[in-house]
């Protein structure tokens, strides 16, 4: 976000209900192959996560993703990232999903997931 006008736009996902969210095509272009296995290990890590804070989840799914998986963290998240907010570029991940709270961000993870 380079001027306050974006900000609408770059927020709005965090005031849509999960099964309003729209992916936008060129976040969708950018799912590799293993998108639905980093996907899937996602909602495995958060489903009994606890405490659904920004420091808990990232630390859950880079242990499902990262180590679990071998993936790269610049590729690991893009996949969450756009379930998330719809969008390849958004404000912070983690911090988006503890904002969102843990059914919908499971709920939009589950979602792009049934997607592919």
């Amino acid at each position: 976000m380079v001027l306050l006008g974006e900000a609408p736009e770059m927020l709005a996902f965090l005031f849509t209900a999960g099964d309003a969210v729209v992916i936008e095509e060129d976040a969708r272009a950018t799912l590799k192959e293993g998108a639905a296995d980093v996907l899937d290990a996602a909602i495995g890590a958060l489903e009994p996560l606890e405490d659904f804070s920004a420091e808990p989840i990232q630390a859950a799914l880079r242990e499902a993703i990262v180590d679990g998986l071998g993936v790269k963290p610049r590729l690991a998240f893009g996949p969450l990232r756009v379930a998330v907010s719809g969008r390849r570029i958004s404000p912070p991940l983690f911090e988006s999903m503890e904002i969102l709270g843990r059914e919908s961000s499971l709920g939009r993870l589950r979602a792009l997931r049934a997607s592919l």
